[in-house]
């Protein structure tokens, strides 16, 4: 969840409540933020310093100079490809703008209502596309179900926040050791079934576990059944294709939500 490759994020909205909810989740998970409130002051800081820009996070309804209005000038001025650009919206269906952004440069589209972890995983699918090129066999979707987890005698409560073929990211604030054993107890949405399966502790976030929404530990699968294998491969195909995952890679446009976190440079 918490990225340890921070990168420089350029969020351009006009609500100043959406900056702000945006820029909760971005910094949270360890990314550096900044604001631009129209389309003109987008241009500008582009102008000024694109080499500082690694994320654009763009509104496609905007005052003055709106989002379709930036990827225009982008592509008109050379700067289409120089930094990834997620489109947002609260109002366009997908149909609507799909083909539009795909000629403007745009790498997807999401909505304003998704979750923090959507945010989060879309967010770090454009910032880190080579992590995904090398996870493609192993990929990940969100969610965020409640998990039953077992350390010895000992079994907690904590939530699943992404879920793959492999593995799987804890989000708990017990204090877990890596390299422990550990058994997980789950169940996912529309699956009419109860996983039990047993893993590894891999890696954690221990300096983040007790105090932010994505502090955790990554969980490598160690044993599990064919047919929880195959339940659960069954499921990951669902929810990236409800997400858009499936449509095209370098632009997977979505307006419908679904699933969790993210990509966060470690993974399975």
């Amino acid at each position: 969840m918490i990225t340890e490759d921070s990168k420089n994020i350029l969020i351009a909205d006009d609500s100043v409540f959406f900056r702000t909810k945006l820029s909760d989740i971005l910094i949270e998970a360890g990314h550096l933020v900044r604001f631009a409130k129209d389309g003109r002051e987008v241009i500008n800081e582009i102008k000024i310093d694109s080499n500082g820009i690694d994320l654009l996070i763009l509104d496609l309804q905007m005052p003055d100079i709106d989002g379709f209005g930036v990827l225009k000038w982008m592509k008109e001025n050379g700067y289409e490809g120089k930094f990834p650009v997620l489109a947002i919206t609260g109002v366009y269906e997908l149909s609507q703008v799909t083909e539009n952004l795909k000629g403007l440069g745009a790498a997807g589209l999401m909505t304003k209502g998704f979750t923090p972890e959507q945010i989060i995983f879309r967010v770090n699918r454009a910032l880190f596309p080579d992590k995904i090129q090398q996870g493609a066999p192993r990929e990940r979707v969100p969610v965020s179900v409640p998990v039953d987890f077992s350390i010895g005698e000992l079994t907690r409560t904590g939530f699943l926040l992404n879920v793959s073929e492999s593995g799987a990211f804890l989000h708990t604030k017990a204090d877990i050791l890596t390299g422990s054993l550990i058994r997980l107890k789950f169940s996912l949405t529309a699956v009419d079934r109860l996983f039990d399966i047993k893993g590894i502790v891999k890696w954690s976030t221990t300096e983040v576990a007790t105090k932010t929404l994505f502090g955790g530990y990554g969980i490598m699968f160690t044993s599990m059944t064919g047919d929880e294998r195959k339940l659960l491969s069954e499921f990951v195909v669902r929810e990236l294709k409800r997400i858009g995952m499936d449509v095209e890679p370098e632009l997977a446009l979505t307006a419908s939500g679904g699933g969790k976190p993210p990509v966060s440079g470690k993974g399975f």
